[in-house]
């Protein structure tokens, strides 16, 4: 029985073992499977607690970053405003620092280039300056030749009106003078002019230089009303040499003759070389509208002072805004000639005594000469031979009137009175380069007058 018993204690105790390992080997199963699942949460505990805290680093890097950056911009701000810099550190003044320094003209590089007018209101100066700028308006009249079946000529008249402006730049005891350009008053057989207040009266021409396109025009004193001469202003002209590109100007003209007017714009460039027919020029170009009418008016610095003569003549009708004037400071001994000149007559006129051909910019480059008159031939005690002149001199300048060609300088001496000490600037080769030399020349009478 006690065997049985143990026997089946031990069976029994077996089977419990028995048991015991299947419930054990379940429960390790579970038990794992529980660890797994505690552990597959214990580590996503943790890669969620680690995404956070790496979350949290980076933001909090960002912060400190920001931080340190707005240390570092502080530091550069107390450094700019106190006026040092700590070293290895490049500073520069913020926008909206540097348009107040602008405007409150602290920055003593930086300089307002308008001084006498501002652009969005010119009505000053031009207020200023209309009484020493005048409409021009001719009866002009053209001949013209028509040749038949036979070869026969038969010449035509035709007439019309043409318009321009002109500027009052002097006054003699007898009359006012007033430049233009020479295609405004080309032609005409009456010359009106219409003064600030409306005032007209007939002027005649005093003198004319076509390869500058200038021209001076004289009203006599006598002609004018005492309201009129009291109202009326020499222009004051201003220096074409010192203006540079992108500087204000304001242009004054009869546009299309329906009266003064004025329009706006700035230097696009100086130098420009212009040739209308055979004849080139040196203008300046300019953005401010210059129509027909306009030649012969005034181009104004923000001054008011004269620094061109507008010119429709070379401005472009096929480009927009490019518009042209004869520089004022180039032309002034030629403005000065024609207000002097007097009418002579052809015995009474100068006389020097060459033959010259002309040396054109093209010439001059190819051949590395000067550009001016080339003597070619002296005439036999003629006032060019008595003052030294000889073959091979190079006239560039006759009393400060640039000359260029045989053209000009006849011009000059057609209205210069006979018997007159002139100088000459001439270029003169010596050991193979030109130097410069003053000539003084009495120039002789054209008709041999003694």
């Amino acid at each position: 029985m006690q065997d049985n018993i143990e026997n089946g204690y031990k069976t029994n105790e077996k089977s419990l073992e028995e048991k015991l390992t299947v419930v054990s080997a379940a429960a390790v199963n579970l038990k794992k499977a529980e660890e797994y699942r505690k552990d597959r949460q214990q580590r996503q505990n943790i890669n969620r607690r680690g995404w956070k805290r790496f979350a949290l680093l980076v933001m909090l890097a960002a912060i400190l970053g920001i931080g340190a950056a707005a240390v570092q911009l502080g530091i550069h701000w107390f450094y700019a405003r106190s006026g040092q810099e700590p070293d290895g550190v490049v500073t520069s003044k913020p926008i909206d620092e540097l348009d107040e320094n602008i405007q409150n003209n602290e920055r003593p590089d930086i300089k307002s280039v308008v001084k006498g007018a501002d652009v969005t209101d010119v009505s000053s100066v031009a207020e200023n300056v209309m009484p020493a700028v005048v409409a021009i308006n001719c009866e002009v009249e053209k001949s013209t030749v028509s040749y038949d079946f036979f070869g026969r000529g038969h010449e035509q008249k035709e007439k019309g009106i043409s318009s321009g402006t002109g500027i009052i730049v002097g006054q003699s005891d007898r009359e006012v003078l007033i430049v233009t350009n020479n295609h405004v008053i080309e032609d005409a057989v009456k010359v009106g002019i219409e003064f600030c207040n409306k005032e007209t009266v007939q002027a005649e021409v005093k003198g004319t230089e076509a390869g500058n396109d200038l021209a001076v025009v004289a009203v006599k004193l006598s002609d004018l009303p005492g309201d009129t001469i009291n109202q009326i202003r020499l222009a004051t002209l201003g220096d074409s040499d010192a203006v540079k590109m992108g500087d204000f100007v304001i242009a004054i003209g009869n546009a299309l003759g329906y009266g003064q007017s004025v329009t706006v714009g700035y230097i696009s460039a100086k130098n420009r070389q212009i040739t209308e027919e055979g004849v080139t020029l040196n203008l300046l170009q300019v953005d401010a509208a210059i129509n027909h009418g306009n030649s012969g008016g005034a181009l104004l610095d923000a001054n008011g002072q004269v620094i061109g003569i507008n010119s429709a003549k070379y401005s472009s009708v096929d480009v927009e805004r490019v518009g042209y004037a004869i520089p004022i400071s180039e032309v002034v001994p030629i403005i000065n000639d024609l207000m002097n000149r007097e009418r002579l007559k052809e015995e009474e006129t100068a006389y020097l005594g060459i033959v010259g051909k002309n040396i054109t910019s093209s010439h001059a480059n190819s051949f590395r000469m000067p550009a001016g008159i080339y003597v070619s031939s002296i005439t036999k005690g003629s006032p060019a031979e008595q003052a030294g002149l000889h073959l091979g001199d190079i006239i560039t300048k006759i009393n400060d009137r640039d000359v260029s060609t045989m053209e000009e300088l006849t011009t000059v001496l057609r209205y210069t009175r006979g018997g007159t000490e002139a100088t000459l600037l001439i270029k003169v080769l010596e050991n193979g380069s030109y130097v410069e030399r003053e000539l003084k020349v009495v120039l002789g009478y054209r008709g041999g007058k003694k």
